[in-house]
This record gives C-alpha cells, structure tokens and sequence, in this order.
C-alpha cells in the first residue's frame, strides 16, 4: 500500500512538473528569436538546459543513493518554480542561455531521482511495467504541455507560458514536500555504489547510454527546429503545438501496453527497433508539405519511442539494482542530455548552412546509427 502511494505521488508530481516543461516548447524557438537568435544561439539555447543536467545527474544520482532521494526532488523543483520568472524576465540571449541552465539543474535533480525510486519499487520480472507508468507520466505531462503552450501563446503572449510552467512547477513541489516519505539510502543496501569505469565494462550500460544519446539527438533536434521548418509551411503556433504533442502524448499513452510487452519480449530488439521507427518518420519529414503529412510523422515517431523507452528502462532498472539505482539512473539520463546538447548545436550549424530540411535528415542518421550499435551492445 505505502508503495503504491510513493508511485501514484510521483507521478501525479511528474505529470504536473513536465506539463509545466512542456509548455515553454513551441514558446522559446520563437521567443529566441525576438531577443536575435540565430540558428546557432537557437541551438545553443536548448543546448544549455542539457550541459547543465549531463554535469549534474550523474552527481545528484550518486548522492542520493547516500543521501536519500527527496532532498534532492524539492530543491530541483524549487529551482523549476524560479526559472519560470528568468524565462518571463530574460532581457537578452545571455540571459535566456543562465536561465536555461539553471531549469537544466534544477531537471537533472528531478528526472533520474524519481526514476530511482521507482527502480527502487520495481519487482524482478516487472521493471518493464513500472518504468512505464513512469514514462506514461513524464511523457503525457510534457506532451501534453506543446499544445497548452502554443495556444496560450497564439492567444495571450509570450509572458503567461512562462508563469503558467510556475505554478504548475510550484504545485508539484508542494505535492512531494506533503505527501512523499524519504526513502531509504540505497547504499544501506549496497555494500558499494559502483563507479563509471565499473559500469563501463558492461556491454548493456553502453548499449543503453548509446540509444538514449542517438535518441535524445532525434528529439531535441525536431523540438528546437521543428516550429521553424513549419513556420516556413505557414502552420499557425496552435498547430505547431499538436505537432510538437503528439508524437510524446502518444509516446505516454503506449508507456503501459509496452511495458508489459517489454517484460515478456526481448528488450534490445525493441529499443533498437522503436529508436529505428523514430529515425525514419524524421528521414521523411523533409519531404513533407502539409500539417497533415507533420502529424502523420509525427503518430509514426510516437509510436516507436513508445516501445523502446520502457524496454530501456527495464535494462537500467536491473543494471540499477547491482551498481546503484541513482548513479544509474544518473548516467543513463545524462546519456539524453548529451544527445540533447550535440543535436541542437549541430543541427543549428546544418540550418545556418544548408537550410531548414537538411537538420532532420542529421537527426535520422545519428538515430540509425544508435540503434544499429545499440542492438549490438544490449543483446
């Protein structure tokens, strides 16, 4: 009973925190671009929301399998709660970049320390179900948040997604801080938290950090110049929020059904084979003309994300158990903001050069190649 309380807490909390995040989506690439971004600082922009969270998860993770976990969740949504009025205030490009960093820390003590605790509550033989009731929340919560955004944004302003992603920072915190008991340190547990060089032997451990960076290089790159390709389609910023929704909404809604396929399937084919799926609806987003085409795109991306996510997580949730849940975690989600740095900065450079269409086809080789060598590496 206490457990099923830690997890529905948790994911209410999540939902909550990452509807908030999701909101600012369609928002920045253009509020980015009326402080003067270029290609490059719009890159850069969404870059330094992950190098702050690739610097501090693995720190966070490893700490609270010493320290306990709910530190760590309300001082990071603590610093989501602030970084809405940064965003609302940003005078500038610097500006915008400090403020992203600063949501970037406050993520990377969010994010893998709830996908501890419920690596902590998991089962053997059911990890694929419980991270994904896990995924169902995170991704629902940010999908869902795009399509809110862009309709406020049409409708209201830049200011009041900023202050909406507040509130809704502000109520998840207040959540955990009432109604989530700290968990017991995993080190009392484990005689020993295990290192990045112990971990690195393991052909799983790199197999997983390949798919979430090659994946995270497919995501970050379609949500930073997604808006811009489909500005130039004349898709109004309602639409470009249904975009930016569906694919991650679908994305949760599958998180239960794939979890308990990824308990009774092999895991690596399927996060080879939904990373692959992802790689090819962005391949063909190029030749698209029309929102309809955007969104048939955008179900297919959904779809393979849905399957490989929770067979993933099943993978780090039993690497978690013998090396460190936390540290695990750490590192499999710092893997995501590798991906999301490289992606944005370098399909900014592509945009500057060869033009809006030529960023996805970037992101669609970087997926191909990570799930042709995650396969590998996993099975």
């Amino acid at each position: 009973m206490r457990e099923h309380r830690i997890t529905l807490v948790l994911y209410v909390a999540l939902f909550t925190a990452m509807l908030g995040a999701g909101i600012i989506a369609p928002v920045m690439p253009v509020y980015a671009e009326t402080l003067g971004a270029t290609g490059f600082w719009l890159g850069f922009i969404w870059a330094g929301f992950s190098v702050s969270r690739a610097v501090f998860m693995p720190v966070a993770g490893r700490l609270s399998d010493r320290q306990g976990r709910k530190r760590f969740i309300v001082l990071g949504l603590s610093i989501y709660t602030l970084s809405s009025l940064g965003y609302a205030w940003a005078g500038g490009i610097a500006h915008l970049v400090i403020v992203r960093f600063l949501h970037g820390t406050g993520s990377a003590m969010v994010i893998p320390i709830a996908a501890a605790i419920i690596g902590d509550l998991s089962p053997p033989g059911k990890e694929g179900r419980m991270m994904g009731g896990f995924g169902f929340a995170l991704f629902l919560g940010f999908g869902a948040g795009p399509l809110l955004g862009g309709m406020l944004l049409d409708k209201t302003g830049m200011a009041a997604p900023f202050y909406l992603m507040g509130v809704l920072s502000f109520v998840s915190l207040l959540l955990v801080m009432v109604f989530l008991p700290d968990q017991r340190r995993q080190a009392d547990r484990l005689q020993e938290v295990s290192s990045f060089r112990v971990l690195w032997q393991s052909n799983r451990f790199r197999g997983l950090l390949v798919f979430r960076f090659s994946n995270a290089v497919c995501r970050a790159t379609l949500l930073s110049f997604l808006p811009v390709f489909a500005a130039g389609l004349d898709i109004g910023s309602s639409r470009v929020g249904i975009l930016l929704s569906v694919n991650i909404v679908l994305t949760g809604i599958l998180q239960q059904v794939s979890g308990a396929v990824a308990d009774r399937l092999q895991r690596h084919v399927l996060v080879a084979a939904g990373n692959g799926i992802t790689a090819t609806a962005l391949l063909l987003l190029p030749l698209t003309g029309t929102f309809t085409h955007l969104l048939l795109l955008g179900i297919l991306m959904g779809v393979g994300s849905g399957f490989a996510f929770p067979a993933a997580g099943a993978v780090a949730t039993q690497l978690g158990r013998h090396h460190g849940m936390g540290s695990l975690m750490g590192y499999f989600n710092m893997s995501m903001s590798l991906g999301m740095i490289a992606g944005p900065i370098v399909a900014g450079l592509i945009l500057d050069r060869f033009g809006t269409g030529s960023v996805f086809l970037f992101a669609a080789a970087a997926g191909f190649l990570g799930s042709f060598r995650s396969y590998q590496l996993l099975r």
